[in-house]
């Protein structure tokens, strides 16, 4: 039984380290996309202006 509860608990913190990983990486594409669009909003703002004059 101790086993099957070692096998058992190293199993979820592995999960569990293996789960902040993704989940940092997930916030890193969050914030690249983010930058992404402002660029891109940046952009067509600076169309505009060159339109407009």
């Amino acid at each position: 039984m101790k086993t099957f509860a070692c096998i058992v608990t190293a199993l979820t913190l592995s999960l569990s380290i293996a789960g902040c990983n993704t989940w940092s990486g997930v916030k890193q594409d969050a914030k690249q996309a983010g930058q992404a669009a402002g660029k891109g909003v940046e952009k067509a703002g600076e169309k505009i202006q060159e339109v407009a004059k």
